[in-house]
């Protein structure tokens, strides 16, 4: 910084950068986010001085730059003195490009796909992502930009999930338990003919807190024909769906739809949630997709004259999330686990007969903002580069 100037016709310290440019950074904010120790703890990254507490019309005495240019001072009225870095500055600037900027980071990077991704399908190893860091980042950069990774080399024994969801934070937590076990085999030596498919659909529809991660681990796979796993990219579908049928596209981002699940046997349970079968970010991108034939409701709240538009709109989607061009179908191999965006990624299961013996999952869930966090401490750690 060459010099910091108070400017009161802007209630706002303005600064001088060596490399050129100016900033203004308000009175307000600046007393608001003082970084000496009576304001800031800074071991838990905290304020300390409460919104009640600040003089809205606070103006400093002074201010000016220090070690050589390296810090912004400025002092208050009650003779208070804050200091702040000039990197810290440039960081948190007000300019209309550095808003622009942090805009784009925090809209997450997301790559669009279709049944193509079946001969590129991104892929991790399981003893790699327990032990080393930086496979685990790559591991969870790949969930949140392509939203599906197939986990190999993992024990065909029970446990494997908790592994590593809790390499990566822990279980997210549901009636169920920590993790559910989907056991399919034949009863008293009778054998079902089939099992039928179960639809594309988004786990826990009836949750307000959806779960983010979802992670299917297949300890024994059926030796019948059927029983893959069908997975679909629900935000290419959904920006397909708005180019094909705005209208239709309008309803799903529009109208809430019920979702619950009611058991009686134990765990007894009544949940019951309303989404948008997709929802929207205030900048218009798909931001989440919650559907299932299974878990919705009865319960309509539309006027009359809108339900068959809606049940329009709802297959016009479907018809667009089952096109095998939009459709990965991939058949688990004992020792596989499937990592995907719950939020993103509508999964189904074919079909198949129980003359192939049983077929054994074991499910779980991890929340996305446990996630996040793990990937922003790996990051750090690691000196990774935002891209």
């Amino acid at each position: 910084m060459e010099r910091a100037t108070l400017d009161s016709s802007s209630e706002a310290v303005e600064v001088e950068w060596s490399a050129g440019g100016v900033d203004r950074f308000p009175y307000i904010w600046l007393r608001d986010n003082c970084q000496c120790a009576e304001c800031f703890q800074a071991d838990l990254n905290k304020r300390l001085v409460l919104t009640s507490e600040l003089d809205l019309d606070v103006a400093p005495v002074r201010a000016g730059v220090q070690d050589r240019g390296s810090s912004l001072y400025v002092t208050w009225p009650d003779g208070h003195r804050s200091q702040y870095g000039w990197q810290w500055l440039r960081d948190r600037c007000f300019s209309p490009q550095a808003r622009t900027d942090r805009e784009q980071r925090w809209r997450r990077k997301k790559q669009l796909w279709g049944a193509e991704l079946l001969t590129n399908l991104p892929t991790a190893d399981l003893p790699a992502l327990l032990t080393d860091d930086r496979a685990l980042y790559d591991f969870l950069f790949l969930l949140d930009t392509i939203g599906l990774v197939l986990v190999q080399n993992v024990p065909r024994q029970v446990g494997q999930f908790q592994e590593l969801a809790n390499r990566v934070a822990f279980p997210k937590m549901t009636f169920l338990g920590a993790e559910q076990m989907l056991k399919v085999k034949p009863i008293h030596g009778n054998f079902l003919l089939s099992t039928a498919p179960l639809g594309l659909h988004t786990d826990l529809a009836y949750y307000n807190y959806l779960p983010g991660v979802q992670m299917m681990h297949c300890i024994k796979q059926t030796e019948s024909e059927g029983g893959a796993s069908e997975l679909v990219d629900a935000f290419n579908a959904a920006y397909q769906l708005k180019q094909e049928s705005p209208d239709a596209f309008k309803l799903l981002t529009t109208v809430k739809v019920n979702f619950h699940r009611i058991g009686k046997a134990e765990p007894k349970h009544h949940m019951k949630e309303r989404h948008h079968i997709i929802s929207v970010s205030d900048k218009g991108e798909v931001q989440k997709v919650v559907c299932g034939k299974h878990s919705r409701d009865s319960v309509l709240d539309v006027p009359v004259d809108q339900v068959k538009p809606f049940y329009r709109a709802m297959r016009a989607f479907d018809t667009i999330l089952s096109h095998p061009k939009n459709c990965i179908r991939y058949k688990m191999k004992e020792g596989d686990m499937l990592a995907f965006d719950n939020l993103r990624i509508v999964h189904d299961r074919t079909a198949f007969s129980m003359a192939g013996g049983e077929r054994h999952l074991q499910v779980g869930y991890v929340d996305w903002d446990e996630t996040y966090s793990r990937m922003r401490v790996l990051q750090a750690e690691l000196g990774i580069q935002e891209e």
